[in-house]
């Protein structure tokens, strides 16, 4: 609303503004105190959000450490890594192998071969297939009625053929239009004969020992470069190099083993020169732990859950220092996961503490517009950090929920045959006797390395257990107290209506919109009064004016 341009006391030579001003400072006492109010539930809210975050946090490393490999983290080593390396896995035990000798790595099937065509060029990626010596890959169609007019479903190669009922028909029996795709025979056909005809090409390869032929087909028109595509596609399990200058293709299986293979069946086969007979096929890696020969297909094998990768050869008969691999609990890593959460824990509880306990200095008010008007930047700072202090005090939700999170560590158990790791506190991990901490826990690094030291097992038991376990108690009890203070502040970027303190803050926002009515219509009555008195007085002057004057006059 525009504000009116107003001129009072011109004939009173009273201030009215002024006296107004005064006066409408004590009408609006009661909006003050209402904004003074939804302000302290604005910072109230505020302050339980931060809570929330807090809790979040603690929530998602609570299910971050539930994972065993937290638990189970494993050291290893290798005495030579150039030729064997290690990675320990989490139930491999505090195991050691000696690798004696590397025989042989295990290899891939590969080969490399010349392409011709069918007059003997050499083949390029532009090569059109039908000049290659490839088999003609066949389509079939079902015959409805009596045609003697049939659309082919793909283009038929060049001197392709027909089969009926997989007999071949005569090409004299029949003519064919490439453009349309339409084979008119010189008799009907029958209901449901089986039409079949060669249409693109074909190539059988095979890439497993002793397995079955898996086929690949390119269309009528395509290129070397297609077959290729496919080729080294991952479903043949080939990877491909071609050079178009001397028109050599190298092809190597992706796997390793006896059982990598590279061959082709009928007339790829010949164009790749790499039939089953030919025998192209890799080798198995064979060497010695621990005394015993193994043989396995690939260099890097499991062993005692123990990753091991073959590097290098070196064989028995060189009388080669061996390789020794070790793996053992990882009893740092364990202990700095433990840690790092304790720490989350602590800062939740270090936070919520701070809360319920931080002084509230009630004759700090929020500051109305006219304060601030009158106060510097520094000075309203200094103010509101009062003004917003205490304000979850003593508040219930955060005692109740420190509580709970404070008996979940007391309460964590597992069953063990061994009695002095039953509990959190055997192995390092205590609230304290200072109940004044608010829960906070104490961690004994000694005692905790040498449980992990000890039983790596039972400590993840102890964590984890979905029943007794710490960690679904506390992921559980942060989630609780999530809910509920959501329902009070609501989530960060909630709208009002879904949280109680923002339905009572839009409650305020009406009533304080209300009164705001109201005073702008009581201080225009202001004004229209003073003016009143204004015109009033200045009907008084001029009725003394004209008697002066006309006393005056007869002088």
């Amino acid at each position: 609303m525009t504000t009116p341009i107003r001129f009072g006391g011109l004939a009173s030579g009273i201030d009215t503004d002024t006296i107004i001003k005064q006066l409408m400072q004590a009408e609006r006492v009661p909006v003050d105190k209402l904004e003074q109010k939804k302000q302290t539930t604005e910072w109230k809210r505020d302050a339980y959000r931060e809570i929330n975050r807090s809790l979040m946090t603690l929530r998602n490393s609570a299910v971050d450490l539930i994972f065993s490999r937290n638990f189970y983290a494993k050291t290893s080593s290798s005495s030579d890594e150039s030729r064997v390396s290690v990675v320990a896995g989490p139930s491999s035990g505090n195991a050691a192998l000696e690798i004696q000798s590397v025989e042989k790595l295990a290899t891939s099937a590969s080969h490399i071969v010349e392409l011709r065509d069918k007059n003997n060029n050499l083949v390029t990626r532009d090569t059109a297939v039908k000049d290659l010596n490839l088999d003609a890959s066949t389509k079939t169609q079902t015959i409805t009625g009596t045609p003697t007019e049939v659309t082919l479903s793909t283009k038929l190669n060049d001197s392709g053929k027909i089969f009926i009922n997989n007999v071949e028909v005569d090409p004299s029996n029949y003519t064919y239009d490439s453009a349309t795709g339409k084979v008119n025979f010189s008799t009907p056909l029958a209901d449901g004969d089986e039409l079949k005809f060669e249409s693109g090409y074909k190539v059988e390869y095979i890439n497993k020992s002793g397995g079955t032929p898996s086929e690949l087909t390119v269309s009528a028109e395509a290129k070397f470069s297609d077959v290729l595509t496919q080729l080294g596609s991952k479903n043949t399990n080939f990877s491909t190099f071609f050079d178009d200058a001397s028109g050599k293709l190298a092809l190597t299986q992706r796997n390793t083993g006896s059982d990598s293979t590279i061959a082709f069946t009928g007339a790829a086969a010949t164009f790749f020169q790499a039939s089953v007979t030919d025998d192209i096929k890799g080798e198995d890696a064979v060497f010695n732990v621990n005394g015993i020969e193994l043989t396995r297909s690939t260099n890097t094998v499991t062993i005692d859950n123990m990753t091991i990768t073959l590097k290098s050869e070196f064989k028995a008969v060189d009388n080669p220092a061996p390789v020794t691999l070790s793996a053992s609990t990882d009893t740092q890593k364990i202990f700095d996961n433990i840690k790092g959460f304790v720490d989350k824990y602590n800062e939740t509880i270090d936070l919520m503490n701070k809360k319920t306990r931080e002084e509230r200095f009630r004759s700090f008010a929020p500051l109305t517009q006219a304060q601030r008007d009158e106060l510097s930047e520094d000075e309203i700072k200094k103010w509101e950090e009062k003004a917003m202090s205490g304000m979850l005090r003593g508040d219930t939700i955060l005692r109740g929920t420190m509580d709970t999170l404070r008996s979940k560590w007391s309460g964590a158990t597992s069953t063990t045959n061994d009695l002095d790791m039953s509990r959190l506190f055997q192995i390092g991990l205590s609230t304290g006797s200072d109940f004044t901490n608010g829960g906070k826990i104490e961690l004994n690094e000694e005692k905790l390395k040498a449980a992990i030291e000890k039983d790596p097992e039972q400590v993840y038991k102890l964590f984890t257990d979905e029943n007794t376990g710490l960690l679904p108690q506390i992921r559980d009890t942060a989630k609780n107290s999530r809910e509920t203070i959501t329902r009070i502040a609501g989530a960060d970027g909630a709208g009002a209506p879904t949280y109680s303190m923002g339905r009572e803050m839009t409650q305020m926002d009406t009533r304080i919109k209300r009164l705001n009515d109201l005073l702008i219509d009581k201080e225009n009555a202001y004004y229209r009064r003073f003016a009143a008195m204004e015109t009033a007085m200045n009907q008084a002057n001029s009725q003394a004016a004209s008697l002066q004057q006309f006393l005056g006059g007869g002088m």
